[in-house]
């Protein structure tokens, strides 16, 4: 019974990690979740691999776009229990002051009340060539 109640957890973080689908799983993951709130520009320079993934996006729960983007620099809750996660792509002013949003361009992921992927969108649109 003992190792009943050791290997549930574990096996629960396992299932967890697992729910990243894959064709989410190419992007580069690590790289953006590390450069917190733009400071760096390693998200800017992700962007173009970031439009590839972001239809596959839509409809996709919490969790994946946290397992995809990591937690989001700042978030805005909405009416009806939606929620907006911002993920700065360049420098600004948030670089300084985490707790004010900046006019820096981010990226906007809007959550429905049922917890999934409604709207992405950037603050301030980019020119990206169209993924193929």
């Amino acid at each position: 019974m003992l190792k009943l109640n050791i290997l549930a957890p574990v096996a629960g973080l396992l299932l967890l990690g697992a729910c990243t689908p894959d064709s989410l799983k190419d992007f580069d993951s690590d790289t953006w979740k590390d450069d917190r709130f733009g400071c760096d520009s390693k998200r800017a320079e992700l962007v173009s691999d970031f439009e590839k993934i972001r239809k596959e996006m839509y409809g996709k729960k919490e969790y994946v776009v946290r397992n995809v983007l990591g937690k989001p620099d700042s978030e805005e809750l909405m009416e009806r229990s939606q929620r907006i996660y911002f993920y700065y792509i360049e420098p600004g002013t948030q670089c300084q002051n985490r707790k004010q949003l900046s006019e820096a361009n981010r990226v906007q992921v809007r959550i429905n009340s049922l917890g999934k992927v409604s709207e992405i969108t950037y603050y301030k649109p980019v020119e990206t060539a169209n993924p193929e």
